[in-house]
């Protein structure tokens, strides 16, 4: 029964990166970087799945935020869901396990020596 139930999350979890990574990396509507302009104050902390993976495609695609502080990028997005040294972790599904390491489907962004972003990474944790 355990391995039914492994079986069976494993699945979903793939099933779930599957979606995020067709989203973000293969839409049909690449982003005219020119119109793309910062999300509102709190949109992320307000939005939902969809509105979050539509942040992540833009502001990664086009790299609107290489180049800014660590304070910038919280003032933008608000506080990461998890820290490590020179990386913030934006979770797209905050209900999902809060205090799960790592992080699932999770914006990585991470600073240089400067302390700014550098780069970023969307990960997507498939169990395996």
């Amino acid at each position: 029964m355990r391995f039914v139930l492994l079986l069976f999350g494993g699945v979903a979890v793939i099933l779930v990166a599957f979606v995020v990574i067709i989203r973000v990396v293969s839409s049909d509507t690449v982003p005219d970087c020119a119109q793309v302009r910062d999300p509102e104050p709190g949109a992320w902390q307000a939005g939902d799945f969809d509105a979050r993976s539509r942040i992540v495609q833009e502001l990664s695609f086009c790299e609107r935020l290489q180049g800014r502080t660590q304070a910038e990028v919280e003032a933008l997005l608000g506080p990461p869901s998890q820290t490590r040294p020179g990386e913030l972790s934006y979770r797209l599904d905050e209900q999902a396990e809060p205090d799960r390491v790592p992080l699932r489907d999770a914006w990585v962004l991470f600073l240089g020596t400067n302390g700014r972003v550098r780069n970023t990474r969307f990960d997507v944790f498939t169990g395996f």
